[in-house]
């Protein structure tokens, strides 16, 4: 079959979006549907619930090349479904990785047993992917990245080129609070205690914290309540504020409309929502909090995850660099004078 024989499309249940898993002839593949009703029941962000939907069908499509069902996968079809991603154009390693996971689990759900790779040593890919655990899964190995906060300059021209209270808002919630896009949005307004600083957070996998919330972001939530936001029935704390949908919930394609606009305005080109979580990782790191206090501030449940945002940038390393050298040389060690001697 053709690439397309499989397709996906997205319909809308109690209010809630919901991707189906269609076939050749349109119609929804059952056991796709019943793995994806579980997705929902976990309580997952509509944005994972579509990743993980467009995950199976690129499964599905590897099923209909290798001319396989889901129940006869085995360890050796997991390694050619690495083949089958590397194709051009390839998935980066993170995707295949995120694949790799779901199709284990898609065939758990539907055998009670996942597929592993019992020799996987054996195959000509030993060295691109590893096993992470004594089950025998595999990974795909993933390069450091390292994601560079912005600086303070950019930060405040950023800020400068945003004209409303509610933009205000959004931006120092996510640089001074570190809540992600996805955080502000499902903001309410009972979720804000102006009069106790205080903000509650629904994050990922409905894990709820509770932030501090700083002068500045009470301020300008105080004159966005005030001087902006419009008479609604809608509990979202951010709204449109002008045109048709003017006092229904900001959109994700809405924020992602306004930072492109205010990207252009101020020429920061690296400014996007998750850059000031980023930026904010790294401010408090710069302040010594510690890593676990941190991970709880950002609602990680695991602090490994927190270590991405707490890479030691480039003058801070230089600093500490040098502060080495100084006492090196006090101990004699690494002297030019002493070193040329010896040439």
């Amino acid at each position: 079959m053709a690439r397309s024989a499989f397709t996906i499309r997205q319909s809308q249940r109690q209010e809630q979006p919901v991707w189906e898993l269609l076939s050749a002839d349109g119609q929804p593949v059952e056991q796709a549907e019943r793995f994806i009703h579980t997705l929902v029941l976990r309580g997952l962000s509509p944005r994972t619930r579509r990743a993980y939907a467009y995950d199976l069908l690129e499964a599905y499509r590897w099923m209909d090349t290798a001319n396989r069902q889901p129940e006869q996968i085995t360890g050796d079809d997991l390694i050619t479904f690495i083949d089958y991603m590397k194709r051009p154009p390839p998935a980066s390693p993170a995707t295949i990785n995120r694949r790799l996971r779901l199709l284990q689990r898609f065939v758990q759900f539907l055998t009670g047993e996942a597929p592993t790779v019992a020799a996987w040593r054996q195959h000509t890919h030993a060295l691109s992917f590893h096993s992470r655990s004594r089950r025998g899964s595999v990974r795909v190995k993933e390069p450091h990245r390292v994601i560079h906060p912005l600086k303070d300059n950019q930060v405040m021209t950023f800020y400068a080129s945003l004209k409303t209270w509610r933009d205000r808002s959004m931006m120092l919630l996510m640089w001074a609070e570190g809540l992600r896009a996805a955080e502000v949005l499902n903001l309410s307004v009972n979720d804000i205690d102006a009069l106790g600083q205080s903000l509650r957070i629904l994050g990922k996998g409905n894990k709820q914290r509770v932030m501090p919330l700083a002068d500045a972001a009470v301020n300008t939530l105080r004159l966005y309540a005030q001087l902006e936001r419009p008479a609604t029935d809608s509990q979202a704390m951010f709204v449109v504020l002008k045109g048709p949908r003017r006092g229904q919930p900001l959109s994700a394609e809405g924020l992602r409309r306004i930072f492109r606009y205010h990207r252009r305005k101020s020429g920061i080109k690296q400014a996007n929502p998750h850059r000031f979580r980023h930026s904010f990782g790294a401010n408090m790191t710069r302040c010594r909090v510690p890593l676990l206090v941190l991970a709880r501030m950002m609602g990680h449940s695991s602090p490994h995850t927190t270590m991405r945002y707490v890479e030691i940038e480039d003058p801070e390393l230089r600093a500490h660099y040098r502060e080495a050298l100084d006492v090196l040389k006090a101990q004699g060690l690494l002297d030019e004078g002493l070193l040329r001697s010896n040439d």
